[in-house]
Order: C-alpha cells, then sequence, then structure tokens
C-alpha cells in the first residue's frame, strides 16, 4: 500500500516528472521569470517546488525540431495527446489538449502523413442527432479536447468521439466527412456522464454507442482522493453509453484510475489501462468477467492496428516530485515504452524504449503501415519512429 504522500504526489503529478538525466539545458532569463501557473495546477507546481528535486526545463537546442536517433518529429502541436488516423491513411487526427487538470482550451488538427506538416481541419458546430437529447453543443472557445476516437459506424458513417473538458465533462459526437478531398468535421451532439465525472479517454463502437474512463469524481478535494486511495478504495471505473438506455457502468471496472481504453474490431472485448495499478485488463462484453490483464508501469492510451495487435505507451518516470511546468517550449524528455501486445495472450513486446531527445512523455503510440505515430501529453510535437519486420 502506498504511503498517503506518495498518493496525494502521485494524483498531482500524474501529468508527468522524471529524474534528469545528464543532458545539456540551456535556461534562458524569460524561464525564470514565467510563472508555471498557466502549466499546470497550483496544487501541482506546489508539490514540485517542495520536493527539492531537480526539474526538467526547456531545452533550446530541440527547438529547430530536428530528427534525432532513427526519430523524425513534426512541430507546431500543442499537447497532442492522442491520435487516430483517417480513412484515407493520408493525415493523423490531432487532439491537442490543454494541460492536465486544468481543462485549458485546446483544438483538432490534422498531420499531414506525405508532407509532414500540421494543417487546420474545419468544425462545423451547428448539428446534432447522434448524442443524448437535448444535449447542447459546447462552448467552442472552453472547447478542450483528451481522448479521441474513430470509428466507422454500422451505418457507413465516420463517428469521431472526443472527451471534452472544456466547462463541463462530456463526449463529443462530430461527423467525419470527406469534401472534394479534405476532411472537415460536423458536430452531431454529446454526452454528459451522470454524477462528478472526470474521464479521460472514449472507445466507439459499432452501433454508435461507446465506452469511457471515469478517473475519479472531479470535484473531490484532494485531500480526500489521498484517503481513498490509501485505503484502497477504487473510486475509477468504466461507463458504456447507448442513445436508448444513455448510461451504464460496466460491472467489474471498478479501479485505480482508468486510462486509456480501446474495444476489438469485433466490440466483443474490452482493453482499459489502469494507470495507478500499472496494468491493462482485457473484459468480455458479454460475461463482464476480466479474461486477461498485463503488468505494466504507469499504461497511457491504448490503440488497435489493422491486424488487432495492442500499442500501448507506458510512462517510465518516477510520478513524485517533478513535474513538466518549466518545459515552456519543445518537448519534455520524460521517459517512456512503446509496447506492442497480443490480444489473445496479452503477452508483450517491447517496440521502443526512450530516454532523451528528441521526443518524451508519450502518451499514445498509433501503427500507420511500417511506422509507429507518437503523441506527447505536454510538447509542442508529434514523432515516428520505423518499426522492424519482427515488430509488424
Amino acid at each position: 500500500m502506498f504511503k498517503p504522500f506518495a498518493i496525494f504526489l502521485m494524483l498531482l503529478v500524474v501529468g508527468g516528472c522524471v529524474q534528469e538525466p545528464e543532458r545539456k539545458i540551456v535556461n534562458s532569463p524569460e524561464d525564470k521569470n514565467k510563472s508555471a501557473e498557466a502549466i499546470i495546477s497550483k496544487e501541482r507546481e506546489a508539490v514540485a517546488n517542495d520536493s527539492g528535486l531537480p526539474q526538467p526545463r526547456t531545452e533550446h537546442g530541440l527547438l529547430e525540431c530536428q530528427p534525432m536517433h532513427g526519430t523524425s518529429v513534426y512541430c507546431g502541436y500543442q499537447n497532442p495527446e492522442d491520435l487516430v488516423l483517417l480513412p484515407d491513411k493520408s493525415a493523423l487526427l490531432v487532439s491537442e489538449m490543454g494541460e492536465f487538470m486544468l481543462d485549458a482550451p485546446g483544438r483538432l488538427s490534422l498531420l499531414d502523413l506525405a508532407r509532414g506538416e500540421r494543417r487546420e481541419i474545419a468544425i462545423d458546430w451547428s448539428g446534432d442527432g447522434w448524442g443524448a437529447e437535448g444535449c447542447l453543443a459546447p462552448d467552442e472557445a472552453a472547447f478542450s479536447p483528451h481522448g479521441i476516437d474513430l470509428t466507422t459506424r454500422s451505418d457507413g458513417l465516420h463517428q469521431l468521439l472526443v472527451v471534452n473538458h472544456g466547462k463541463r465533462e462530456a463526449v463529443e459526437f462530430f461527423e467525419l466527412v470527406e469534401d472534394a478531398g479534405n476532411w472537415r468535421l460536423s458536430w452531431r451532439g454529446c454526452a454528459l456522464p451522470p454524477g462528478d465525472p472526470f474521464i479521460n479517454d472514449v472507445a466507439g463502437l459499432k452501433d454508435g454507442g461507446f465506452f469511457i474512463t471515469h478517473m475519479w469524481d472531479k470535484s473531490t478535494p484532494f485531500e480526500m482522493v489521498v484517503e481513498q486511495y490509501t485505503k484502497g478504495e477504487k473510486i475509477g471505473w468504466v461507463w458504456e453509453w447507448q442513445k436508448d438506455k444513455g448510461f451504464t457502468k460496466v460491472a467489474g471496472s471498478d479501479e485505480l484510475m482508468p486510462n486509456g481504453i480501446a474495444v476489438s474490431a469485433d466490440n466483443n472485448k474490452i482493453f482499459v489501462n489502469i494507470y495507478l495499478a500499472n496494468k491493462t485488463l482485457r473484459i468480455d462484453r458479454e460475461s463482464g468477467e476480466v479474461d486477461g490483464s498485463l503488468i505494466l508501469q504507469q499504461p497511457d492510451n491504448i490503440t488497435v492496428d489493422d491486424e488487432g495487435s495492442l500499442w500501448i505507451a507506458s510512462h517510465k518516470h518516477d510520478p513524485l516530485g517533478q513535474t513538466c511546468a518549466q518545459v515552456r517550449e519543445g518537448p519534455c524528455l520524460l521517459p517512456y515504452e512503446i509496447l506492442k501486445v497480443e490480444p489473445e495472450t496479452m503477452l508483450p513486446l517491447m517496440v521502443i524504449s526512450e530516454d532523451g531527445p528528441p521526443m518524451g512523455y508519450a502518451t499514445v503510440a498509433l501503427r500507420v503501415d511500417e511506422k509507429v505515430y507518437i503523441g506527447s501529453a505536454h510538447g509542442d510535437r508529434v514523432a515516428s519512429r520505423l518499426i522492424s519486420r519482427s515488430s509488424n
């Protein structure tokens, strides 16, 4: 069982911390004068300041956005936390989120795979019809995306689901439409989980429904959250939403901070990462039983490739007393691993292990043919690496 203070630190700095490796860091006068308040919450900043540990800072030598050590980088993003592939494989759709726990505004954008460049994507906010009855469009200026998922519904339409923290905890429905060679989004509705939700990721179903992960009750004071975790209370879970039934709690899903979530291609299995319990679960939808699991450190997002294999980003930093608050530009170089997992056996294969430039704090790994694309919850870039044949 964790000590209360350790759990408190883990909850506050789950957005990132690491014992800084030897590397050249240049601190500008502006770095010292900038407050971290706009980067992280005051609680997390206070914990980091009191820890006495060295903090990651802006590494100005990486701002030119050059490839290094077999890793290509694509810059100009704000915290590209989650990625999905467009149906024609021409681009990635990118969730550029505000900083974790601040609910700051973010945006959706594209990564053009042929040009390796960031592009805007147009959004029409005037639609409806797919979400819960009477659910109104969000405040566009406050839109704060987090986890996303793109599915082709049984009616053939492309449905993008987006977790939104902007002035509310909601799942926003968008239709992805191709128009004269350009992709655009049309808002089609929303669904607001009951109670006091603090949601993270979403996995869409072919029938138009979805699963989401609830981390903990959002308005609970941190002292209470610490006490609950100290007692071993599993205060997070998974919701299922269906248009005719609304939200239903998935039986047996109570856990310590559910994070990333995905479903198998036939929609019969749920895969959910339990961040604070260091494991990935496989849940059978028909029986509701956990019929497979994998132990791995701090698993974040999870994606499923065309062959059904799972791709998981695993954090390798020590989430105690350090944050990315001083990284005002460029990447925050927290160490990470990317694992490929076979869904039948839940056996992992480590594909990437990285502790250094040009990329850090990976939150998602998305396989596209012979490459894996990597996003981050703190930083200015998406990265990609060629993968070996043994990893295909």
